[in-house]
């Protein structure tokens, strides 16, 4: 399928009418979907407008410069630091590539990716699942990594219309495809399935399974159909990196707890503990929370509107856990 071709369905679907069903649709989505622009022209993209899934369209000079004093921050206390920068470099050309900006958002994925390839055995090729990849770049980074890779994105029909468009940039000789029927094939590289199309993915096991920053924006209800569908789909030696608010309170009152997802005592949790590159940014504007001296609000250094916990875990799955099957 030419990423064109994936681009206009997603655009007459999810744009002109949205086809997404209900109950996938929180309210957070609800509210933040409207402010999501797409503009489409004679089958050409003439404007994308992202909102609520990252800063990577940014690039004025002032949101670089704190951007990069964040991450410059982080460095000097971040974990596996030597790993990290060696991927800056290859990320910035691959965000240029997409012709996105290089963010403190990248930053933290490529922080995540790093930490998760610890406990990954040596592969050269991932079925990888990723849960609302908003702008598409991780699913780009890992597809550099892992070339032979096949790489599962699932969010929102509109939100996937982005990820199909930049991974499209950043990987034109891929073989891309759209879940619209029942999947038959197995030897694409990217794989955009809109939420309520999952269930037609069923000729794939996959290794590793990543939601950053997007379950903490889904009704319990989605979060319970997602999980239902790792436990069917991982391989019993699977890795899930789950990195979410530890509770978020919705426009319309839904309550995310991460502690809620529906995670079983047969889950073995190689890590879970708060993520550390992920609690605060520097910027301009002044968020609801931030450091405080003498009652005084510091400028600049904001903290996010709450915890962030990061899990590693090896899911169970109908195939049960590794644990069980070396027993």
């Amino acid at each position: 399928m030419e990423t064109a071709e994936i681009i206009n369905h997603l655009y007459t679907h999810y744009c002109l009418n949205d086809d997404t069903p209900e109950q996938f649709v929180s309210s957070h989505w609800k509210y933040y979907q409207e402010r999501v622009k797409v503009q489409i022209e004679g089958g050409n993209v003439e404007s994308l407008v992202g909102a609520a899934f990252g800063d990577l369209q940014n690039k004025s000079i002032v949101k670089q410069v704190f951007s990069w004093l964040t991450i410059g921050s982080y460095l000097l206390g971040v974990p596996s630091k030597k790993e990290i920068v060696k991927l800056i470099k290859p990320s910035i050309d691959l965000t240029k590539k997409m012709g996105l900006a290089f963010s403190y958002d990248c930053f933290r994925q490529i922080c995540s990716l790093v930490f998760i390839r610890q406990y990954l055995e040596e592969k050269k090729r991932l079925n990888v699942i990723l849960i609302g990849d908003g702008y598409g770049f991780l699913a780009s980074l890992i597809k550099q990594i892992y070339p032979d890779s096949v790489i599962l994105l699932i969010d929102l029909g509109k939100i996937l219309l982005f990820q199909a468009y930049y991974c499209g940039k950043a990987h034109p000789d891929a073989a891309h495809y759209l879940v619209t029927k029942e999947l038959e094939q197995n030897d694409y590289d990217f794989i955009y399935c809109p939420s309520e199309n999952l269930e037609m993915v069923n000729t794939l096991s996959f290794d590793l399974a990543i939601s950053i920053a997007s379950m903490q924006e889904m009704n319990i209800e989605t979060t319970e159909f997602y999980f239902s569908y790792l436990r069917q789909h991982l391989v019993s030696e699977n890795s899930f990196y789950c990195c979410n608010r530890e509770k978020k309170t919705m426009p319309g009152g839904e309550v995310s707890e991460f502690f809620q997802y529906p995670w079983t005592e047969r889950d073995i949790h190689l890590v879970d503990n708060y993520c550390p590159w992920h609690r605060y940014f520097l910027s301009m504007s002044k968020a609801q929370n931030g450091p405080k001296l003498l009652d005084f609000r510091i400028p600049f250094i904001n903290y996010f509107d709450g915890p962030h916990r990061h899990r590693l875990s090896n899911l169970y799955t109908e195939r049960g856990t590794v644990r069980e099957q070396a027993r």
